[in-house]
């Protein structure tokens, strides 16, 4: 039986083990254990992570700017993929970030993760052609 809960930072070890084994999803210096508490503390409530019998199955990041939302790291084993457990994961944060007014989300996806983009494709998830992302990192923060 899934369980869906929210992400607590005691999760953080079962995460972070996921997050690496998972194809197409990149991890950084802000994935550190302080940065995600540290990101959860200000986004409370919004990120979850779902159990099968005890064990870590899936997680999604999810916080806001308070204008829009941001989905991040939605990860699922490959044991439990095609099960509609990606899809629970992606609603209740966007639920989630509905209950604080938050009505538009956007997420990043690497141009060449193909299942990803055709995933959030099927969710309804629109590619977007007229914006460029854009970043800025401190000289010393190559990994950030």
């Amino acid at each position: 039986m899934i369980e869906i809960a929210f992400f607590d930072p005691r999760d953080y070890d079962e995460v972070i083990a996921l997050w690496s084994q998972t194809e197409g999803l990149t991890l950084r210096d802000v994935d550190s254990r302080e940065a995600i508490a540290r990101y959860l503390e200000r986004n409370p409530k919004l990120s979850f992570v779902a159990r099968d019998r005890g064990r870590l199955v899936g997680t999604v990041l999810a916080g806001t700017d308070g204008r829009r939302g941001y989905l991040q790291h939605l990860a699922v084993t490959p044991s439990h993929r095609g099960q509609g457990l990606g899809r629970a994961l992606a609603e209740r944060a966007v639920t989630a970030l509905g209950a604080l007014g938050i009505e538009k989300c956007h997420l990043m996806v690497r141009q060449e993760n193909a299942p990803a983009r055709a995933f959030w494709q099927r969710l309804g998830w629109s590619e977007r052609g007229d914006i460029i992302v854009m970043s800025h990192a401190e000289p010393d923060a190559a990994n950030a």
